[in-house]
């Protein structure tokens, strides 16, 4: 028997790590194993099955061709996109894991938001609109702006915020399509990240982006986020929201990562945004591995396996670093960075920018970075290279992973991070 696992991501090399002695079927994207060392499963029960288009029909056919030999014992997967995929082969071949009504509430955020409002947690006023006449409507009954969006939408993609009249008679509808439009939520987007099994938080770290995704994906503003101080009493909050959140929805039988967010509204209220229920994105599982010790993937993709969860993952707090989840180098802590507690007994707090493209000719990118903190710097845009803008929030050219100082706010560094590659990226117009 083996274990399918659905994957997009470029974390292949681990997987002999994080699922030592497991057998594995692997279905994934070409552009995961570009840059393999050699060998890198060799002496391990690891098939490939490597595919052009990962969004193609025929990636289901592949599946059930695999589901129907016999030989897997549950599916895996670790990306948004694979969350239903995965749960509907489940079902259609009797394997156990997360459910196609728990994959439903966790991917479409109609359902999401509808569960979590009538367990009491607050969300803006929604509908599901299939023309201009449904978003006119809308405007009639909550105002403007309100944003329009794919109701299991990922990434910021094909997102947008009416702010005008004008701007709903022109919104360009899809023929015979629906969208969902929400009421504009002003305010900071915050975000917990961590683990959960039969619908309870194990345990999460609250963080703060400098700028929203939206910001991000629309207007090429950096993507930073970092964690909050465990003196700031925001904390308490979000994590109370989240386990409201996760309590509401149908349950993941097994550990799984989670990513949630939520706006913090300048009359300091908190309102969900939304929540996946996979590892969150850009920066955010090198982050936490640096603070915790734990890789969230590793964690996710034992869980699903059925495997016992990792130690000290009882209760929320407390998360120790059990053997075999930490990556295999590059992600793990270096000399000095360590999980243990700092001075006063707090963990480490971490944080990450993705530097988004701009449309235009990317003129210089700095080498490195100086500033306090820094971990790791990346980049991945050489100069002279035209872009075209971001095609979502996660698309970048070079990245940061830095410690927070716990002496100072966890804003003011952002702003300083944000500050620095505005001042050291050069950009000419195209």
């Amino acid at each position: 028997m083996a274990l399918l696992l659905l994957n997009r991501r470029p974390i292949l090399s681990y997987l002999p790590h994080w699922l030592p002695g497991v057998p594995l079927v692997v279905v994934t994207a070409r552009s995961a194993v570009s840059g393999l060392p050699p060998g890198w499963a060799a002496g391990r029960d690891i098939r490939v099955e490597t595919v052009d288009d990962y969004t193609a029909p025929a990636v289901d056919r592949l599946i059930d061709a695999e589901c129907a030999a016999g030989g897997i014992e549950r599916v895996l997967s670790v990306a948004e996109a694979d969350v239903i995929r995965a749960a509907r082969a489940r079902a259609r071949y009797g394997l156990p894991g997360q459910s196609v009504a728990s994959a439903l509430a966790y991917r479409d955020k109609r359902r999401m938001k509808r569960a979590a409002a009538r367990h009491g947690v607050p969300v803006a006023p929604m509908a599901l609109v299939r023309d201009r006449a449904g978003l006119a409507a809308f405007a009639d009954a909550h105002g403007l702006p309100a944003v329009v969006k794919p109701a299991a939408g990922a990434g910021s993609v094909g997102v947008s915020v009416l702010h005008d009249r004008s701007a709903v008679g022109a919104y360009p509808f899809p023929a015979g399509g629906t969208r969902l439009v929400e009421r504009f939520v002003e305010g900071t987007v915050c975000h917990v990240d961590g683990l959960m099994a039969g619908g309870a938080v194990l345990h999460g770290i609250p963080s703060r982006y400098l700028h929203t995704n939206l910001a991000t994906a629309t207007r090429a503003e950096p993507s930073v986020s970092g964690m909050l101080d465990e003196r700031d009493p925001l904390g308490p909050r979000l994590l109370a929201a989240t386990a409201d959140v996760v309590a509401a929805l149908p349950p993941v039988s097994e550990t799984t990562a989670f990513h949630a967010e939520f706006f913090h509204t300048p009359d300091d209220r908190l309102v969900l945004c939304e929540i996946a229920c996979r590892p969150g994105g850009c920066g955010i599982p090198e982050a936490y591995e640096l603070s915790t010790g734990v890789n969230l993937y590793a964690a996710h993709l034992r869980g699903q396996a059925g495997l016992a969860p990792p130690g000290g993952l009882a209760s929320p707090g407390g998360l120790t670093s059990p053997g075999g989840l930490a990556s295999p180098g590059g992600l793990t802590p270096p000399a000095g960075l360590t999980p243990s507690a700092g001075p006063g007994g707090a963990r480490p707090r971490h944080g990450w920018g993705w530097f988004p493209p701009r449309d235009g000719v990317l003129e210089r990118v700095p080498p490195c970075c100086p500033l306090p903190g820094t971990v790791r710097f990346a980049r991945h845009g050489e100069p002279g290279s035209r872009h075209q803008g971001p095609a979502s929030s996660t698309d970048r050219v070079a990245e940061l992973v830095f410690r927070l100082d716990g002496d100072r706010s966890t804003e003011a560094q952002l702003r300083e991070v944000a500050d620095w590659w505005e001042r050291e990226a050069r950009w000419a117009a195209p």
